[in-house]
């Protein structure tokens, strides 16, 4: 049964652009659908938000410029351009244009939000290769059949979102270390990866990366050599906590490759 409701979803679902749908509300209002681009842009799978909340379990952020934007959208209906700030599953957050217009779904108003980041992505031909290939990692067993029943969509963005929670993390690691050998190893790491370093707007002190504008395949490829140069420290590290927090970034997913054991 066609319905107004089941249109604006669909419509949403196939939109090539960052697009998503949600219930009316500053306080309860929840993800009613969500296309791959809006998917993508906040770093999450559908079935995390499906019918969530969208500030405590979604990408908006509670603040004075929502509350603005809520009011045009009850005052006039929809605002074209607004300036926003939204959450990453990561923690980061990002500054984005977002227009909005007030629709009515089966007699339940909701929200048609199109979303579009602030800045571009950074151009995959500022990938700098990290490290000798011999000491790539391997995905896990474990992850290797997850992926194994996950759409191509789902794959991509834990993929993604993995890197970027390893590389955020390998810095951590970098300012609680006490050994300059150890921190100089992982600064070898984390070096390369500069041309894709974001200001934080949350927390200006932290680094964290964009690796937005770079192909699946090369994103999967930095994860792997990351994790197998962080195995390789893990494996001749002399201290316990240093090794501990290490392995806490890469146990999860990755295993050291055999040549590495060697």
């Amino acid at each position: 049964m066609v319905t107004a409701r089941s249109v604006t979803v669909d419509f949403v679902t196939k939109s090539d652009l960052p697009a998503c749908l949600s219930t009316v509300g500053v306080y309860d209002a929840c993800y009613v659908a969500a296309s791959a681009g809006y998917l993508k842009l906040i770093e999450r799978i559908w079935d995390e938000i499906e019918y969530k909340n969208l500030v405590s379990d979604g990408a908006a952020l509670s603040n004075t410029q929502r509350d603005r934007r809520l009011w045009l959208l009850d005052t006039q209906g929809f605002y074209d351009a607004e300036t926003a700030e939204i959450r990453l599953a990561t923690g980061r957050v990002i500054s984005v244009y977002i227009s909005s217009q007030r629709v009515w779904c089966n007699g339940t108003a909701c929200d048609l939000e199109f979303l579009r980041p602030l800045s571009d992505p950074l151009p995959q031909q500022q990938f700098v290769s990290i490290g000798d290939a011999k000491r790539r990692a391997m995905f896990s067993g474990r992850l290797r059949a997850n992926l194994a029943t996950m759409d191509a969509l789902n794959q991509e963005i834990l993929i993604r979102r993995m890197l970027s929670l390893v590389a955020e993390g390998t810095v951590l690691v970098i300012h609680r270390c006490k050994s300059s050998e150890i921190e100089t190893s992982l600064r070898a790491i984390t070096e390369p990866l500069s041309p894709f370093e974001v200001a934080n707007n949350r927390i200006a002190t932290q680094i964290s990366y964009d690796f937005a504008g770079l192909d699946l395949r090369i994103v999967q490829d930095i994860l792997l050599q990351i994790a197998g140069e962080i195995w390789r420290i893990i494996i001749s590290c002399n201290n316990p906590e240093v090794g501990d927090m290490l392995r806490s970034l890469v146990a999860e997913f990755a295993m050291p490759g055999p040549i590495m054991i060697d």
